[in-house]
């Protein structure tokens, strides 16, 4: 069994993701999907036994790091991405197009700053909010996922402000 923690759209609120790898110990691998990448690395800089992965959405400037990535865990085919790109504040066709194109088994992605979750054509599509609270959201969310005997479980979860 495989235990990710995935976070979206911190911009600049480290402790937020500071509280949920507190809160939820034991995970294996931390994915952050982007706005801002310099979070992510502090985390990776202080947590360097848990692997990290991550990609740059529309508010980072980083030009080595790629807006998308796909990853393998647990034998699952894992699309990630911030979502900018596939304008996902306005329609899903685009994002769901690259998840069904590439044969994923999930696509996480962020930058709308509200949790989601749906299935299209048996791929999940995953939307962990923002960590970071404010703005577009009501409160700061994040996803607990467990992959376990071939299924992807999610649940989601918010820090209090």
């Amino acid at each position: 069994m495989m235990k990710i923690l995935l976070f979206s759209d911190s911009h600049g609120n480290i402790n937020n993701m500071l509280k949920a790898i507190k809160k939820h110990k034991n995970v294996n691998t931390i994915i952050h999907l982007g706005d801002m990448v310099k979070d992510i690395r502090e985390i990776e800089n202080r947590f360097n036994d848990i692997n990290i992965e991550y990609v740059k959405g529309n508010n980072d400037w980083t030009h080595n790091i790629s807006d998308y990535k796909m990853i393998e865990l647990e034998s699952k085919k894992i699309y990630i991405t911030h979502g900018h790109r596939y304008s996902v504040k306005f329609q899903y066709e685009r994002i769901c197009g690259i998840g069904h194109s590439l044969n994923a088994d999930a696509v996480f992605f962020g930058h709308t700053h509200q949790p989601e979750e749906f299935f299209s054509d048996n791929i999940l599509f995953l939307n962990p909010g923002s960590i970071a609270g404010g703005r577009y959201a009501s409160r700061a969310t994040y996803c607990l996922i467990e992959i376990k005997d071939g299924e992807i479980l999610t649940r989601f979860e918010s820090i209090k402000f």
